[in-house]
């Protein structure tokens, strides 16, 4: 187990759990774990806590968890919110290990209410008893049969037991897609509800279940992240373990995030960064609570990850194929073609008008000949380029049908590549059928653009997840020498809320970035003695820490050709920053070459509140400002991650040479990214944000010049 992950094995495993507050009504929230645990036969110990009965479901009742004789691993407190802070009390009095409250009425609710989650945090945190709570429902073990929870959805017999691991931050809506995910099949191995998180949160069983040797994939409804650096690691983890995480994590919108707000007191942070952070570590982000389960069914059945992005289509109806290619295509997979070899192959299986291309239309004359199906897909599994199936069956019934199943079913366990099937025809017509892929194993869906889908995300993990990990091992090897991350601390401390550009570029300069020539002038000659070393033209600019915005105040001029020009813009910077705000310090006009044949980028640094420094890049002008065309990554970056953000925006064709023009210094970018992202990272406890904008991008070969830099201090 990572050294890092809390130990939660005897909260999701109890040797013994507490029911306080048990109840003889066994449909109520109170009296239904009761039921549970002796309908699903939980072989632990079982202690009810009611002085009101002497026995529940022929367990010994006790009037307080002090009167237990055994130790408790888990106390599910199912009291009124007045009485949770002394129930949790007693435990701790006692020594139980964890508790979990399902009581709501707490933060959610107003102040009375914020004020108890206070001291409930409080007493975990000096008790050391792990709670998980308020307002959750409970979490369960489905292998160990330990039903901590009360959900309806817990009542089914048999409880499906497989290798997906689940956290809720939503505890009716995360128990519903439970429900849901159970009748597709899904099999899960824990299941957790966290509530409002006063201790214990979404993050913390999600790290513990990657650690769990029979959990395969991390699923995980999310409302709001809690520590982003912890998230970054389990991520990171996840990803050096081969586990995908699967999130649904909501709260795009502006009016996503207050409900999110408002129902779980968490803050959900800005969604681009989230997003840019899940493609970054590989995460699956689901588009909703089908998208969900689907991927989790197609999972928990095929025997591994592909590691490749090649596709193979088998369909009995072109239309079929073709939109299981849009789909493909939009997930980015490839469709390659199978060669003349393979297609000369299937070509004798199949009608003359059917295709042996990729997609491969076998028509359903293809159930004609009993070999000639398993021989068609027989060719697909053994083709190198190939990687996983996606089968497409239209309405192939009776025998015909049950055959193609048994064939599919026959391949799927002699190979590797996994398979997903779409057979878009009624259960009244082709039950039987589907009955054998079920049986066998086999992940089916009644839409090929889900099968699609399904298996499209896993093939993108599968395809990426080395190269995700080994730029995660890269960027950890990144670092800057002491000396200058103590010169630029110094440089911030000793500043005021922001440092001027000249300033800015001296920071940037201690970490290797290359920046403008130029120097501050106090005075008109001491401005021309500056031309004289940089050479015509030049740009001025106020020098001022209380003047960000040098544009509004009139306080640039460019392109400045002569002594005589030079003079009168000196004179009018000073006088224009002087009418904007007479209260400005001024330390004088920054005289700075001008830099020809440069394409304009913008690279930025905003401290997250949940992820910490997140790197932005983008092109400049329009397309910042209004297309909003930028790429972010968390930091720390190594190289590929910086020519990955590159790439990903749509304004690259400019940099990479569109339409003749000169194909700019995009190494030079990504040396600057990847800086930049060291002095974010050893920088992020005094620096809010750093704007280099423009970035002039000479052409391959010359370099960068940071031509102006907006640093604020934290």
């Amino acid at each position: 187990m990572n050294q890092a992950t809390k130990d939660l094995k005897f909260f999701l495993s109890p040797r013994s759990i507490a029911i306080i507050g048990a109840s003889s009504n066994f449909d109520s929230i109170s009296g239904k774990p009761v039921r549970f645990l002796k309908e699903h036969e939980y072989e632990g110990d079982v202690y009810p806590i009611n002085p009101k009965y002497e026995e529940l479901k022929g367990y010994k009742c006790y009037k307080s968890v002090l009167e237990v004789p055994g130790d408790v691993d888990l106390a599910l407190v199912a009291v009124n919110y007045k009485l949770v802070l002394p129930m949790l009390e007693q435990c701790v009095k006692k020594g139980v290990k964890h508790a979990s409250v399902f009581a709501s009425g707490f933060a959610e609710s107003g102040e009375e209410g914020k004020v108890l989650q206070k001291k409930i945090a409080a007493l975990a945190k000096e008790s050391g008893m792990r709670v998980c709570g308020p307002n959750c429902q409970g979490s369960v073990s489905l292998r160990d049969r330990a039903i901590g929870g009360f959900s309806a959805s817990l009542g089914v017999k048999p409880l499906k037991v497989g290798p997906i691991g689940y956290v809720t931050q939503s505890g009716a809506l995360g128990y519903s897609i439970f429900s849901l995910a159970q009748e597709s099949g899904v099999g899960f191995s824990y299941v957790a509800s966290t509530g409002n998180e006063v201790d214990l949160h979404t993050l913390d069983f999600l790290e513990f279940m990657l650690e769990d040797d029979e959990t395969k994939m991390a699923i995980a409804y999310l409302e709001g992240i809690k520590n982003g650096e912890q998230f970054i690691r389990l991520a990171n983890r996840g990803l050096e373990l081969g586990k995908p995480i699967v999130a649904l994590k909501v709260g795009r919108s502006e009016v996503g995030q207050k409900a999110a707000s408002s129902h779980t007191a968490s803050l959900t942070g800005s969604d681009a960064v989230c997003d840019a952070f899940f493609r970054q570590k590989g995460i699956i982000r689901a588009e909703d609570i089908q998208d969900m389960i689907d991927i989790a069914a197609l999972m928990q059945r095929i025997p591994a990850l592909p590691k490749g992005k090649g596709l193979g289509i088998i369909t009995t109806s072109g239309g079929g194929g073709i939109l299981v290619a849009d789909v493909a295509s939009d997930l980015g997979l490839d469709i390659p073609e199978l060669g003349e070899e393979t297609t000369a192959y299937i070509e004798k299986y199949i009608p003359a008008y059917g295709s042996a291309l990729n997609p491969v239309d076998v028509t359903a004359q293809v159930i004609n000949e009993a070999e000639d199906f398993q021989n068609v897909l027989k060719a697909m599994i053994d083709h190198p380029s190939l990687h996983a199936l996606v089968i497409v069956v239209t309405q192939i019934t009776g025998e015909s049908g049950s055959q193609m199943a048994r064939d599919i079913v026959k391949m799927s366990k002699e190979t590797e590549k996994p398979i997903s099937v779409a057979w878009t025809t009624g259960d009244v017509l082709v039950g039987e059928q589907l009955q054998i892929l079920r049986d066998g194993g086999v992940q089916f869906y009644k839409s090929p653009a889900r099968a699609t889908r399904a298996m499209g995300l896993l093939m993108n993990y599968g395809a990426t997840q080395d190269a995700l990990f080994g730029r995660v091992k890269a960027a950890a090897g990144t670092g800057q020498a002491s000396k200058n991350k103590a010169a630029a601390v110094a440089m911030l401390d000793q500043a005021n809320r922001s440092l001027t550009e000249h300033q800015g570029k001296e920071l940037l300069s201690l970490y290797d970035i290359p920046v403008t020539q130029e120097e501050v002038a106090t005075s008109e000659a001491h401005a021309v003695e500056i031309v004289e070393k940089i050479g015509y033209p030049v740009a001025l600019k106020i020098d001022s820490p209380d003047i960000l915005h040098k544009t509004e105040a009139g306080g640039l001029k460019l392109n400045i050709q002569s002594k005589e020009a030079l003079v009168a813009a000196y004179n009018e910077v000073l006088e224009n920053a002087k009418k904007y705000d007479p209260k400005a310090k001024i330390n004088g006009v920054l005289v700075q070459e001008m830099v020809k044949d440069g394409t304009e980028v913008i690279v930025g640094v905003n401290n997250d509140p949940q992820f910490g420094p997140t790197i932005m890049f983008g092109l400049g002008g329009i397309f910042v400002e209004i297309l909003k065309d930028v790429s972010l990554k968390v930091a720390p970056i190594a190289r590929d991650d910086a020519l990955a953000m590159i790439q990903e925006i749509k304004g690259f064709k400019v940099l990479a040479g569109a339409r003749g023009r000169a194909k700019t210094d995009i190494d030079a970018i990504a040396d600057v990214l990847v800086k930049v992202s060291t002095l974010a990272v050893e920088l992020q406890d005094h620096m809010a944000e750093l704007d280099i904008n423009p970035l002039l991008v000479l052409p391959a070969g010359k370099g960068v010049r940071v031509a102006d830099a907006l640093v604020i201090k934290k």
